[in-house]
């Protein structure tokens, strides 16, 4: 196991641009999983705002009458 850490840490020595991009390629995944994140809270409140206004014009629909004639 140890051996197998010693070649990679020698490898991304002697090659410092695939370290650079192993390393840009984690902070994407991480920038791009926050950003997803945020957009779904987002939606959820936006769809909770919409089932609220929804709710509300339901309850005044329900509480007009028709016109007695």
């Amino acid at each position: 196991m140890s051996e197998t850490a010693n070649s990679i840490v020698d490898a991304l020595k002697s090659q410092p641009l695939t370290l650079a991009l192993v390393l840009m390629n984690l902070g994407l995944l991480g920038y791009l999983y926050y950003e997803g994140m945020q957009a779904a809270k987002q939606r959820q409140q936006e769809l909770e705002l919409l089932y609220q206004n929804r709710h509300e014009v339901a309850e005044l629909l329900f509480k007009c009458q028709p016109p007695s004639h």
